[in-house]
């Protein structure tokens, strides 16, 4: 019955974009739409063909997607790297909490296009600038959750693993971890999403290839239906990644709501 409802509500969700996508050709084919502001399908459909045979500014749309791809990637697992330990060590030190959290907290808020000119400034118009653009919010946001994760767990649960003799490795691996783990994948989504969202804010810093800066260039000359071929290709690939990171949490998590 699980697995007909999970097809039933997939069927939905394909569905209704079906039918959106369907209703964006009807309104571009009656006219409804301007062409300038909200190009049409066909149009968008061609300026993909565009990209894929001809590239855009020198480059094929391959390396276009995968420049961008390796800037959030590269951002995301150095978050990964630094804000789990980072999270786990704050969530199970008081002071440390005390420290450490109010500068998280601090610049959790600010936006990280406002940080462009100072990463540009530290770091200069290369490579580095823009990794650590992506990896500063990710990290942010999946050093919170983590330490989050582990700050939920059951003061008792700790007790009674120490009361079985259990030792503070053994508390860790068998306790800690696996508790805080529904939280830790969740920041990993989160940071995912923001460091992949992230790429065009990075790509403004001088970037030369990339989706962001095709988004960017292709604006500044008009050329809106590529414009929407960025946008749209950073969704799909967003929506894979995420994609990628759910059944990854099902596979980690399979015990979740089996209770």
């Amino acid at each position: 019955m699980q697995s007909r409802s999970e097809g039933f509500y997939r069927a939905v969700s394909i569905l209704v974009v079906a039918l959106a996508l369907a209703l964006w050709g009807a309104l571009s084919a009656a006219g409804l739409l301007q062409t300038n502001t909200f190009p049409p399908v066909q149009a968008i459909w061609e300026a993909l063909s565009e990209l894929v045979t001809r590239g855009y500014s020198g480059s094929p749309f391959y390396i276009q997607i995968l420049a961008s791809m390796g800037r959030a990637l590269s951002g995301f697992g150095l978050a990964v790297l630094l804000g789990v330990p980072l999270g786990i060590w704050l969530g199970s030190s008081r002071l440390a909490d005390a420290m450490i959290s109010p500068f998280l907290t601090f610049m959790r808020p600010i936006p990280p296009i406002a940080l462009v000119p100072l990463f540009t400034f530290y770091f200069g118009i290369g490579e580095g600038s823009k990794v650590a653009l992506i990896f500063m919010t990710a990290f942010l946001y999946l050093t919170v959750n983590t330490a989050a994760g582990v700050k939920g767990i059951p003061h008792d649960l700790i007790l009674a693993s120490q009361s079985l003799g259990l030792t503070g490795r053994q508390i860790f691996s068998h306790v800690v971890l696996p508790a805080s783990l529904p939280h830790i994948l969740t920041g990993m989504r989160i940071a995912m999403t923001l460091s992949w969202a992230l790429v065009v804010a990075a790509e403004l810093i001088a970037a030369q290839v990339g989706l962001g800066y095709l988004i960017t260039d292709a604006t500044t000359f008009f050329r809106i239906p590529l414009v929407f071929v960025g946008i749209l290709t950073i969704g799909l690939i967003g929506l894979v990644l995420e994609g990628i990171l759910l059944m990854i949490e099902r596979r980690v998590l399979h015990w979740r709501g089996k209770q």
